[in-house]
């Protein structure tokens, strides 16, 4: 699911977000979209979004989890 979108000086790109939380038990692979602004070919803001309730159930770790701190 890769796809991509431009409107003017905005594109919208849609993929899958995947990887391994340091310590979870498994992997995740979610949906994901990131919003780009444009300023001419120079990128000027970027927002990615998923479901990070989906990222830390898919992974096996807890809703209220959080990375530990070093």
């Amino acid at each position: 699911m890769n796809a991509a979108h431009r409107d003017g000086d905005h594109i919208t790109t849609e993929a899958v977000y995947a990887g391994h939380i340091k310590g979870a038990p498994k992997p995740f692979a979610v949906p994901m979209a990131t919003l780009l602004d444009l300023n001419g070919r120079q990128i000027t803001s970027d927002q990615d979004y998923y479901a990070i309730n989906r990222v830390l159930a898919q992974s096996g770790l807890p809703a209220d989890w959080t990375p530990p701190t070093p």
